[in-house]
C-alpha cells in the first residue's frame, strides 16, 4: 500500500525529476501575456494612446486636495487636470487647508450629482456625461489636446461611477486606506511624506499611464460554434454572466443577437473561457491546445526521471517561486502551470490533466482574488468533483479530493520561514487498482490518455467539447466502480444534460436540429427521425424555445457511461409522406397530418385545395398555375 510519507532518496529524485521537467518544459510554455507598456515602437493587436487629460470625482474637498498632490509630485505635475464634483461634504470643506484651494483654483471644476453621470469607455477614451453633455469638451483645459474624451478617471466617490470588478484601464479608484490619507491631506496641506505613502504611490500610477499601451487580444470568438442565439431566441449566456470586467455584450442583429467582446475592456482573466461550453470563445495567451502540450509534457519528464506522485499546480506568474502555502515536501513534486489571471483555467483542463498522469491538481488562489472570479472557479471545481464522483474518482481512499484550492496568506510566506501539514499520497488514475486487483503490487499501470487522441492533429483539432468528451471517456476506462445507465445529477447551470421529447406529440419538424449548435440534435438524412446524443448537449435551450409544438424539456445530469453519452439515442421515427402527385417523399407522415389539422378550417385549404397539403413543392406550384389556368379568376384567392 502506500506509504504515507515520502523518503529521503525519492524526495531527492522528486526534485531531480521536478528540475528536468521544468527545464524541458521552458521551450514549450506558454507565452506570457504582455502587460501595458509605454512604447513607441512596434505595434500590437490592441493600442491604447493617453495624454494624461485626467478628471478627478468626489467631493469638492477631496478632488482639490489630490489636485494638489498631482501638482506637487515632479512625475505628475504636468498631467491635464479637470475636476468634477460628484458629492457634497461640507465638513470636510469647512476644514480644508487654503493651500488646496489655491493650487486648484484655476483648474476647470463642474458641479453634477452622480445619479445624472455616465461613465464608458477605457484608458485614453473614457467618455463622460452628465444630463447628456460632453464633459471632456467643456472641461478639458485648452492646449490639452482633442478635447472629446478623458484619458484618465480618478474616481474618488464613496459609489464608485465604474461597478465593474476588474474595471478598464485607465480607471482608478481609490481604496478605503488611499482615501483615509486624502482625508489627513485634506486636513492639513503640510503632511509628512511618511504618512501619505499609500495616497503617494495610488497618485503616481496616473503618470505611467502616459503614452502608447499595447496588449494582445486576449480572447477571440467564434459564432458558427456559439450557443447563444439562434432563430431569434437566446440561449446559452453563461460567458455574460461569469466576465469580471463587463467586457462582454449581447448585441442584437436584424434576425438574431450574437456575443460580442471589448477588447479594450477585457483583462485577459478568461473566465468567459472557462465557462463557454462549446469553445466558441478561445484564449490566445495561450491557445488550449499549447496548454493541454506543456501539461502532457511536464508529466512525462517528471514520471521519465522517476518522480512520484506529481502534482499539477496552477498559479500566478507573478508568484514568487520561494513563496508558497504548500509544505517543502509537496513543493519538490509540483510541476507548476503559470498564468496571469488564476480564472484562466477550468474543469476540462483540471480533468486533462488527471487523466494524463497528475496525482492532484492544485489551484493557488491568490488572497486578493475578485469575488466573480472565485464564484466562477468554485462552480468549476465542483462541475469537476461532480463528473469524477459519478465514475467513482473524486476523492482517494484517504479521502483527498483529486482537485484541491489553497488560498494563498498575505503576505505570502517565504518557504524556508512557513511549514505547513504535508498533503497525503494518493495514487494517480493512471495507475489506479484495476478490477481484481487485491493490492498495489498486484496492479497492472494503466495508460494516460494518448496525446495524438486528446489533442487530434494540428490540421484536424477536436473541439472543446469533443476534447472533454475523450478525457471522460478515458476517465471511465479507470474506474474500478460500476458506473451508472442513468444520469447523475450535477450543479445548476451545468453544460450537461438531456433533452426530453414528447414523442407522441413531435412533428418532426426539424426545428430543434436546425438551431442545436452542437448537433446534440440531429436527423436522419434517409428518413423522418429525431436522434439526440448527449454527451454534445450543452443545456443551452434553444431547441426548447424553437419548438413550436412546445414539446421539449431540459433536464439536467451527467451520464457516466461513455456508451450511454456518446451513442446516439433514437427519440422519434417516422415512415416518409410521399407526394400524392408524384410520389416523391417530402416530409414525414406526423408532419403532414399536423398541418392537415391546422389548416382544415382555412379558407385557402378547403375542397381540393386541401390536397395540396398533401403535394410536395414543385407539385404544389403546378396544381395552383393549372387551376389558374382553368379558371382565371382564382388568381384574387392567390
Amino acid at each position: 500500500m502506500l506509504s504515507s510519507s515520502l523518503e529521503s532518496a525519492q524526495r531527492a529524485l522528486n526534485q531531480q525529476a521536478r528540475q528536468r521537467a521544468l527545464s524541458s518544459a521552458m521551450g514549450g510554455s506558454p507565452a506570457s501575456s504582455l502587460p501595458l507598456l509605454a512604447t513607441d515602437a512596434g505595434s500590437a493587436p490592441i493600442r491604447y494612446h493617453s495624454q494624461g487629460r485626467t478628471v478627478i470625482i468626489g467631493s469638492e474637498a477631496r478632488v482639490r486636495a489630490l489636485a494638489s498632490l498631482l501638482s506637487r509630485l515632479p512625475a505628475t505635475a504636468q498631467l491635464p487636470l479637470a475636476l468634477l464634483i460628484s458629492e457634497q461634504d461640507n465638513s470636510a470643506l469647512v476644514t480644508m487647508d487654503e493651500q488646496h484651494l489655491a493650487a486648484s483654483e484655476s483648474l476647470p471644476v463642474h458641479s453634477a450629482p452622480r445619479d445624472m453621470l455616465a461613465l464608458s469607455g477605457h484608458l485614453g477614451q473614457f467618455s463622460l456625461a452628465s444630463d447628456g453633455v460632453n464633459l471632456a469638451a467643456a472641461l478639458v483645459p485648452q492646449g490639452a489636446g482633442s478635447a472629446t474624451h478623458f484619458d484618465l478617471i480618478a474616481d474618488l466617490s464613496s459609489q464608485p461611477l465604474n461597478q465593474a470588478e476588474l474595471p478598464p484601464p485607465g480607471y482608478l479608484q481609490a481604496g478605503a486606506d488611499v482615501i483615509a490619507e486624502l482625508d489627513q491631506l485634506v486636513a492639513d496641506a503640510e503632511a509628512s511624506q511618511e504618512s501619505l505613502s499609500q495616497l503617494t504611490a495610488w497618485a503616481m500610477q496616473f503618470a505611467g499611464l502616459i503614452g502608447n499601451f499595447d496588449k494582445p487580444n486576449y480572447v477571440t470568438v467564434n459564432l458558427d460554434t456559439c450557443a447563444h442565439s439562434s432563430a431569434g431566441n437566446i440561449g446559452c449566456t453563461r460567458c455574460l454572466s461569469s466576465c469580471s470586467a463587463d467586457a462582454i455584450f449581447s448585441v442584437a442583429g436584424r434576425r438574431n443577437a450574437h456575443i460580442e467582446i471589448d477588447p479594450y475592456l477585457c483583462h485577459g482573466a478568461a473566465s468567459c473561457v472557462s465557462a463557454c461550453p462549446t469553445g466558441a470563445l478561445s484564449f490566445t495567451q495561450p491557445p488550449a491546445e499549447q496548454r493541454m502540450e506543456q501539461i502532457q509534457r511536464l508529466l512525462e519528464r517528471y514520471q521519465d526521471g522517476g518522480g512520484l506522485y506529481p502534482l499539477l499546480r496552477y498559479r500566478l506568474e507573478q508568484s514568487p517561486a520561494s513563496q508558497t502555502a504548500l509544505a517543502s515536501v509537496d513543493q519538490e513534486r509540483c510541476l507548476d502551470i503559470t498564468l496571469e489571471e488564476i480564472s484562466a483555467t477550468g474543469h476540462d483542463e483540471w480533468l486533462a490533466a488527471l487523466a494524463l498522469g497528475a496525482t492532484q491538481v492544485i489551484v493557488e488562489l491568490p488572497h486578493d482574488l475578485p469575488a466573480g472570479q472565485h464564484q466562477q472557479l468554485d462552480s468549476e471545481r465542483r462541475l469537476a468533483l461532480t463528473l469524477l464522483d459519478s465514475m467513482g474518482l473524486a476523492n482517494a481512499d484517504s479521502g483527498e479530493p483529486r482537485i484541491r484550492f489553497v488560498s494563498l496568506p498575505s503576505p505570502l510566506p517565504q518557504m524556508d520561514s512557513y511549514e505547513t501539514e504535508a498533503l497525503p499520497l494518493i495514487t494517480p488514475l493512471c495507475v489506479a487498482l484495476a478490477p481484481g486487483a487485491d493490492s498495489e503490487e498486484e496492479q497492472q499501470p494503466s495508460q494516460p490518455i494518448a496525446r495524438d487522441w486528446l489533442l487530434g492533429q494540428p490540421q484536424a483539432r477536436p473541439g472543446k467539447r469533443e476534447r472533454l468528451n475523450r478525457v471522460l471517456d478515458h476517465l471511465a476506462t479507470l474506474s474500478v466502480a460500476d458506473l451508472a445507465q442513468d444520469s447523475v445529477a450535477v450543479p445548476t447551470g451545468a453544460p450537461f444534460g438531456v433533452v426530453n421529447v414528447d414523442s407522441d406529440n413531435c412533428t418532426l419538424c426539424q426545428g430543434c436540429v436546425a438551431v442545436c449548435p452542437t448537433s446534440a440534435l440531429s436527423a436522419n438524412r434517409t428518413s423522418p427521425a429525431l436522434s439526440f446524443t448527449q454527451g454534445d448537449c450543452v443545456q443551452c435551450g434553444l431547441c426548447e424555445q424553437a419548438c413550436p409544438e412546445q414539446v421539449i424539456t431540459l433536464t439536467p445530469g451527467f451520464a457516466p457511461q461513455p456508451d450511454v453519452r456518446r451513442e446516439p439515442q433514437l427519440i422519434k421515427q417516422d415512415v416518409p409522406f410521399p407526394c400524392i402527385s408524384c410520389g416523391t417523399p417530402f416530409g414525414s407522415t406526423a408532419t403532414i397530418t399536423a398541418m392537415q389539422t391546422k389548416l382544415a378550417s382555412h379558407a385557402y385549404f378547403q375542397g381540393d385545395g386541401a390536397l395540396r397539403l398533401k403535394m410536395c413543392s414543385d407539385c404544389r406550384v403546378k396544381d395552383i398555375w393549372h387551376e389558374m389556368a382553368r379558371n382565371p379568376d382564382a388568381q384574387l384567392k392567390v
